[in-house]
This record gives C-alpha cells, structure tokens and sequence, in this order.
C-alpha cells in the first residue's frame, strides 16, 4: 500500500478513467460538506482531507458507482494488484488517513522545536536591536506619571519650592470606562494592533486618564515606548523594534504627526498597524490638532496630513470633557483624603483638573501684572501666544520673544534699561502654585538637561490666548522678529499662512521665502505659485526645485492658469515636469478638462503619460477610455501592466477581465493575491460578471468567496440572490448571518430592492430588523428611496417607526421633508424635539425656520444656536431685520456676533457704514474682520486692498513678489 496522496490519485485516475467522472466533484464536495474544488483537489493527491469521514463519504461514494456498474472486482489499475473493492476499502483508508496524521504530528513537532530555538536566537537579536534605540523600551510598569507627561497638580497644602510631584487621587468620570474597554481589547491574545487617540483641551486630565487606563489594564510583560521626537519614532519603527506585546505612547501625538516627518512617522503607523498584534498605541491630542490634521483638502491644493488624516481615521476616539459635572459627588469623597482635590473643589468650578493644573492662576498672572517689569513679563508672553495661536508648534527662541515684546508696549513702557529683559523673564518663568510656569524650559530631546536658549508656553495659557486674542493681529515687532529669529521652516510656513489669511501679504510672501530659504518645499511651492505671475522662468524653477523635495503643489498651481485659460499645451508642458519628479496628479487633472472640452485624444496622451510616471490609477482610467471606445485588446493590457505593479485596484480588474475570458481558474488566484493584502474587492468584482452573464449559481459560489474574505456586501448580495430564486429561507438565514456580522449598510441595501421591486411590506420588515439591531441604516435608506419616487407618505411612515425606535437622525430628515413641503408648522415640534434631545443641527435647522417664518421666538432660539456655535440663525435674523427697515436691531445682532468672533458680521456692518457714508468707520471695521485671519472672509476683503495690510492695518504700498526672492537671508534687499 503506497501512501495516502498516491492512493488518492490512484482513486482520481480510477474514477476519470473507469467511471466516465462520475460521481462529479460538485457532488463530492457537497457530499463531504466542502468547498467546490476542494474534493477534486483530494483526488489529485495536491490536498491532505482534514476531515476523516468527510473523505470516507467520497470514497463510499465512488464505491457505490463502482459497485452500480460492476466494477468491483476488476483491477484497480495495471501496476499494483489491487481490485477496486480493495483500494476503496474503507477500513484501509481509515489506517492510511490515521498514519498520514502521525506523521504530520511529528512533522509539526519537528517544526516547533526548530523554531522555538530559532525564536531563542531571534529574541537575543531584538533585545540587542531594542537596547540600541535612543529611545529604548522599558517594562509598562518601569514608567513614571511625571516621565510619561502627566502634569503636576497643585499640593493643596504649603509646602516648599519644589519639593515633589503631586498626583492627586483619580477620580473616574464616564469616558474611563470607555477608554479601558478600548484598551482591554487591544491587548487580548491574538488582538489586532489598534490606536486609540484620548482627546481634550490643555489640562483636561487626558494624559493622566491614558496614564492611568494603561496601568489598570495593560499586563506587566508588556513593553512601552515613549518615543523622545518623531526621530525617535521613526528609528523604533524602521528597527521593527514595536513587537507584539508592546504599548507605544504618543503623549501630545501632533509633536509626532505635524512637521517635516509628520507624514514619514502617519506611514509608517499605518505599516505597523497593518501587522500583528496585539500592540497598543495610546495617543493624547488636542481638538484643534485633531481638526487641522483631519481637515478635508480643497481640490488641487497640496494635501499636506493625507497619511495623518488616514491614520486617525481608524483610531478608536475616546474624548475627555473639559469638567467634572456629573462626577463632582464621587470627587468630594475622594476629596476627604486628598487635600489637592479639596482645594480645587473650594474654587467652585467643575473645571477641576484645569484648576489642578493651575490653569486659572496662570491666566491671572498674565492679565494681571503689577509694575513695570511684569507688564514687560506679559509682553513675552503675549508673543508667545501670538506665536502659538497662529500655529508655530516648536521653542521659542529668548532672542524672538526680546524682539518681539516691544511691540506690545507702549512708549513709556519701552524707555527702560538695558536689563529689562532678564527682569521680565523672571515675571514669565514665576513658579504658579509650584506647579507650572507660563514659560517653561525645553528637555533635549535626548540625555539630560534642557536645550538653551528656548523656552516653551504653557499648554493652559496657549489655549487661553486663542480665545482671548483671536481677533487680534500681532504688531510689526512680532513679524520683524519671527522673521529674523525663527528658523523651524514648518513654523515660519504656519506664520506665512496667518499672515496672508489676516492680508498682511508682504509679511506673508517675506515668512514664505524664509521658511522655503531654510529648504520648505511646502513653502517653495508657495512662493512659485505667486512669483510665476510676475516672473514665469523664476516661479517654475522654484516650483521644480519643490517638486525635486516631493512637493507637487507648485507646479500643480502654475499648471491649473494656462489649464483654467485653455493653454493645455503650455499646461501639459508643465504637468510633464511634475510628472517627471513623480507627481501626476495634474496630468490626471488636465486629461479630466480635456475630456469634458471633447479632447480624447489629449485626454488619453496625458493618462498614458502618468501611466508611464508610474500613476496606477491614470492607466486604469485609460483603460476605461480604451474599453468604451471598443479597444478591449489594449484595455486589457493596460490593466494587466496595472496589475503587474501590483496595484490593488489593477489586480482587481484584472481579475474582472479574466472572469469575463472564463478563465476562473486564473481569476481566483489573483482574488487570492488580493486577499492576502487583505481587499475582498476582486472577489465582489468576479461576482458582478458572473451575475452579469446569468450564471447565478456561479455568482453564489464567487460571492460565498467574497463573504469568507470580509467582504462586507458580500452576504447581503448572495441573499438578494437567493430571494430572486424563491430560497426564501436561504436568504433569510444569510441575512441574519450579515446582521450578526455587523453589516447592515449592505443589508439596507437589500431593504431598498425590495422596495423598488414593489414589495413594500418585505422592506419595512427588513428594516425593523436592521432595527432591532440598534441601527436606524434600514429605515433611513427605505425612507430616503421612497422620497425619491415621490412616494412621500411612505417616507414619512418609514422615518416614523425610525422615531419611535428613538432615531434621532429620522426625527431631523422628517422635519427636514416636511420644511422642503413647505409645511413649516408640522417640522416645528419635530425639530424641538430633536433640540431637547441634543441635536446641534437641528436647533440651527429650527432656529432658521423661526427666522424665515418671522416668529416670536425667533431671536430666543437664534441666539441659543450662537451660544452653542452656530451663528448662522443670528446673521439671518440680522439681514431679516435689515429687510424689515430696523436697521438699529440688524445692528446690535451684528456688533454682538463681532463681538464674538465672526467676521461675516464685521464686514456687513461696514457695509452698512459705507452706505450711510462713513468711509473712516467702514475701513476700520473691514480692517478688524481681517485681523480675525477667516480663509472665509479672505477673498472678499482682497478687492478692498490690493496691495495687501501692514501689521499696524494701513494699506501696504506697491511691492513684488519677484522684488523679495532678492531677499537675503537676514530680510535685507540684495
């Protein structure tokens, strides 16, 4: 008897050769409870049966059609004298499949031994690789609170100068217990590597609840690693030095993700991310951080956070409130034993972390100084927070924040000696409550010690300065200074950019050619876009220069002009250069014009062009152009060279195309290339082509595929199936298998062809399901798809039971549908309710509805939509009263949103101002709405002043950008 493999070939070559292939392997599989394939591979020998009496029914199989045809006794074949009878005996197979897995027992103990003594050599090589690190890893226990970047807190009792680090009590608030379910989860066996980002303004405790998730939750044999700097970061992660069983924390994660290796380190997470787990990564951030990183990029423009952007995207959010409401009893029990927390209650506020941290006191040791060297003390502060607000991240230099001051003081204040500036210093660095300082040293980024010469603001007192100064712009001194001292190219980038938002663009274009002098492509490519209207040769040299850096915003911006004008030569032209550094995405853009002016031609030259750049997609999009255009051949073979790329998208249609030529075979061998990179697409793909030629029960089988890789449509398209086969049960079943999954967008999907199919009831039965399952999806795609076929009494009961599932979204859309009815008075109480339940939205949708209907609470509930952030209510009962001829009421609505920060307002009360002839008053108000820096108003205000603002807010006179490329790098003309 040979062994199992050549035996089950032998029983292959019997049934092809003896039996005519009968029994199928469709039926065998079915049979054996297998995937089709599967029992033909067993008896091609090229696959071991797992599953013993899976494997007896196939042969009992084969037997009995051997036996139905009298072939028992006949010879098995012409080599080993065995009969038929005996060679698909089952006993023997039982004995055969029985020492088959011994062997492979032993195999497999083999195996583990070897590499348990190749995993003892590797651990040796990763503990030398880990201690080599700057910043090496220690035991999650090894690390401090203070070391990890927790602020102190106030003692509550006297004590001398520092005389150690307070920890107050902790106190759990609600958000606790959602961040350690997080971080339970991320550290299970087998768990995947997860980011979990806490985010909350300065002194808000986030660092000290992830402080504190991390040592209730995570296990002591895990390592951590605090990465000093993105350096750091970026050494640990080239070194795969973040193992399985690690926590990374990135305490104030925008120090890592914002400047020249922001975008590096965002890639290089997603990498890691990507791998095994279980690996934490804990990160603190700040909201404002989190917006700017994750704000969405006009078309065109450079995207500076695209790989940030990406890497927050998937992080589990855990956000911490500014106080204690709610929590304030459980904090005055543990005030008993906590004389900290006992004084902080005494403040009165529930702001108590903030008062922990000494927050209020730093605010009042700015505002309020006394004698003359604290009031030179609060100059250095406010061009620090002038500095901070308007986006510098890095140290501050003593030499800008001495240079800068004298702008902020008046003509008296500035007579003075020449040691005022040590003296004011010592008014910033004051120790408030022995806790914090309002400038603060700087820790060397490696070793011990401070770096010299810098000084940082408080956290606290940053933030105060964007609320208490936003409408403000800097004096003369600060720009002068900025310019001169500064020299973070990513920090003089930022300040460009608040300049020329506030129109002080001679400043601005001076900030740019600094930052691009210190070598900021980001910046280069800003200074070409405006020198290539005054002088093209120098603002494409500049731009390629950016472009040889990797930044293709530049030359994208100079190409847009000729393209916008209809130059696509001189357009293409440019694109080419781009293009030749790697960047293609304004060749992709002209080809879009092209196609829209008719120009296919030019279209497809300008996709085969980035094709040959190396731009994936552009192939693939000429091979659409080619398909439609009937040239499958060449379409075909563009994909195919996608594919060789390895690119995704490539592969997967390559994929599709291999379906449609009937080679399955080929087809789902690269949907298996693509689930190994873990994208079901090319599955769903080979699904739609067989689903497309009829052949349903070949699209169920692709589909079953395309399910098992985690192809979130995939259950929910196979049960769409099986209902369009009259398998009721079938369909159900792989529904509730979608629901369980989680995937109920693709089930709302099957909702909606119920009801375009016409069976109304079986729809809304779907979506009560969907339901029950706390998701309101089901509901609101039935409702949505009803609106659109006019069939707005169905819509309406659909949004309905929504309601009364507690869907707060169906109670706006409802309220919504009946305002566009024009039946304002049912979406009222609609609308309110949404309010009381905490619906933003809705309370500007309510308040809007008040003002255009002229109600009596129209004023009441706009201004409660200004108090929550939403003006809009107010400026549109402003311009009501306006219409109405109050226009003492438009006013006072007006002067109070500037009051509060909104430069639409300013700029409509100087128009009102220039209509009633004051052009003084009109200037100074439109001067005001610029120094608020609003990307919104910016344009607008532009036409006023063509030139350009001085700091001081007098129009700037004649200047050139050409003029300042000769500037030196001390800002001196050459």
């Amino acid at each position: 008897m040979g062994d199992i493999f050549s035996d089950l070939k032998r029983v292959g070559a019997l049934k092809h050769e003896l039996l005519s292939g009968q029994p199928s392997d469709r039926q065998l599989a079915r049979l054996a409870g297998v995937s089709h394939g599967t029992a033909g591979r067993w008896l091609e020998g090229a696959q071991f049966p797992q599953d013993r009496d899976g494997l007896i029914r196939v042969l009992g199989a084969i037997r009995a059609e051997a036996a139905a045809r009298g072939f028992l006794d006949c010879p098995a074949d012409n080599a080993s004298g065995d009969t038929v009878a005996q060679l698909l005996d089952a006993d023997r197979w039982n004995t055969s499949f029985e020492a088959e897995r011994k062997r492979r027992a032993q195999v497999s103990r083999a195996d583990t031994e070897r590499h348990q003594a190749r995993s003892a050599m590797e651990g040796e090589a990763v503990r030398a690789r880990l201690a080599a690190l700057s910043d090496p890893p220690r035991p999650v226990r090894a690390w401090s609170a203070r070391r990890l970047g927790v602020h102190p807190a106030i003692p509550g009792h006297p004590v001398a100068p520092g005389s150690g680090f307070v920890l107050p009590r902790y106190v759990l608030r609600p958000h606790d217990a959602e961040l350690r379910t997080h971080l339970s989860a991320a550290i299970a066996d087998g768990a995947a590597p997860c980011l979990v980002v806490v985010e909350g303004g300065s002194c808000t405790g986030k660092s000290r609840a992830a402080f504190e998730a991390v040592r209730a939750v995570v296990p002591e044999d895990f390592d951590l690693f605090f990465p000093a700097d993105a350096a750091g970061l970026l050494e640990a992660l080239a070194a795969d030095a973040l193992r399985p069983g690690s926590v990374l924390w990135l305490n104030e994660a925008q120090d890592y993700l914002v400047g020249p290796d922001g975008e590096a380190v965002a890639a290089a997470l997603l990498r890691r991310l990507d791998r095994d787990g279980p690996l934490l990564v804990a990160a603190t951030l700040w909201p404002d951080h989190r917006e700017s990183l994750t704000a969405t990029v006009p078309f065109g423009t450079h995207d500076s956070h695209r790989q940030a952007r990406t890497l927050l995207a998937q992080a589990h959010r855990v956000v911490v409130p500014r106080t204690f409401a709610g929590s304030l009893e459980a904090v005055r029990d543990a005030a008993w034993h906590d004389p900290a927390l006992a004084d902080a209650l005494r403040t009165g506020t529930a702001e108590l972390t903030q008062v922990l941290a000494a927050g209020p006191d730093l605010v009042d040791h700015y505002e309020n100084p006394h004698g003359q060297a604290c009031v030179h003390g609060r100059a250095l502060m406010r061009a620090a927070m002038d500095a901070h607000r308007l986006g510098a991240t890095g140290p501050l230099p003593l030499a800008f924040l001495e240079e800068a001051a004298a702008g902020y003081l008046d003509a008296a204040d500035r007579a003075v000696g020449p040691d005022w500036f040590t003296h004011a210093l010592a008014y910033a660095r004051t120790d408030i409550k022995h806790t914090t300082q309002a400038l603060q040293e700087v820790a060397r980024t490696s070793g011990m010690g401070v770096e010299p010469g810098v000084l940082r603001l408080a956290d606290y007192l940053a933030q105060h300065g964007r609320r208490a100064h936003r409408a403000d712009c800097p004096p003369l001194s600060f720009w002068e200074a900025a310019h001169r001292h500064l020299t973070r190219p990513d920090d003089l980038a930022s300040l460009a950019g608040a300049a020329g938002r506030r129109l002080r663009r001679r400043w601005a274009s001076r900030l740019w050619f600094r930052a691009a002098d210190l070598g900021s492509s980001r910046a280069m490519s800003e200074c070409a876009r405006w020198l290539w209207a005054e002088d093209r040769e120098a603002g494409e040299r500049l731009a390629r220069k950016a472009a040889g850096k990797g930044d293709f915003s530049g030359l994208t911006s100079i190409a847009f002009i000729p393209e916008h004008t209809g130059d696509f030569v001189e357009a293409e032209r440019i694109s080419l250069l781009a293009a030749a550094e790697g960047g293609t995405f304004s060749l992709r853009r002209l080809s879009e014009r092209r196609l829209r002016t008719g120009d296919t031609v030019g279209a497809e030259r300008n996709l085969r062009q980035a094709g040959d750049a190396g731009d994936m997609e552009a192939l693939l999009l000429l091979a659409g152009l080619r398909w439609q255009a009937g040239d499958q051949d060449e379409a075909k073979r563009l994909v195919t060279q996608a594919a060789e790329a390895d690119d995704i998208e490539g592969l997967a249609q390559l994929a599709s195309l291999r379906m449609m030529d009937g080679d399955r075979d080929q087809a789902e061998q690269l949907a298996g290339r693509l689930m190994q990179q873990g994208s079901a697409r090319a599955w769903n793909l080979l699904g739609d082509v067989v689903e497309q030629r009829g052949d349903l029960d070949e699209a169920r089988s692709v589909l079953r595929q395309a399910a098992d890789a985690g192809d979130e449509t995939a259950l929910a398209r196979l049960a769409w199936i099986a209902e369009s086969l009259g398998a009721r049960g079938e369909s159900a079943r792989l529904l509730q298998e979608a629901l369980q999954a989680g995937h109920t967008d693709a089930v709302a999907d099957v909702a909606v062809l119920r009801h375009r199919i016409g069976n109304g009831q079986a729809a809304e039965h779907l979506a009560r399901e969907i339901a029950e399952r706390g998701d309101d999806v089901g509901y609101l795609r039935l409702a949505e798809a009803r609106a659109h076929s006019d069939d707005l009494a169905g819509a309406t009961a659909v949004l309905q039971a929504a309601i009364e599932g507690g869907s707060l979204e169906a109670l706006v859309r409802l309220a919504r549908m009946h305002e566009k009815a024009g039946d304002d008075e049912a979406a009222l109480p609609l609308l309110r309710q949404a309010v009381a339940a905490g619906r933003g939205d809705a309370m500007v949708s309510l308040a809007l509805l008040c003002v255009r209907a002229d109600r009596d609470e129209a004023e009441e509930i706009a201004d409660q939509a200004a108090d929550a952030g939403f003006p809009e209510a107010l400026s549109s009962l402003a311009d009501r009263r306006q219409e109405a001829g109050d226009h003492e009421e438009a006013e006072r609505i007006r002067r109070r949103l500037a009051a509060e920060g909104y430069a639409d307002a300013l700029i409509a009360l100087a128009e009102q101002s220039a209509r009633e002839g004051d052009r003084d008053e009109a200037a100074r108000l439109l001067v005001r709405a610029a120094d608020f820096g609003d990307e919104t108003t910016d344009l607008s205000l532009a036409r006023v002043w063509k030139h350009g603002l001085e700091p001081d807010g007098l129009p700037s006179g004649p200047w050139s950008w050409a003029e300042l490329e000769k500037l030196g790098p001390d800002g001196a003309l050459v």
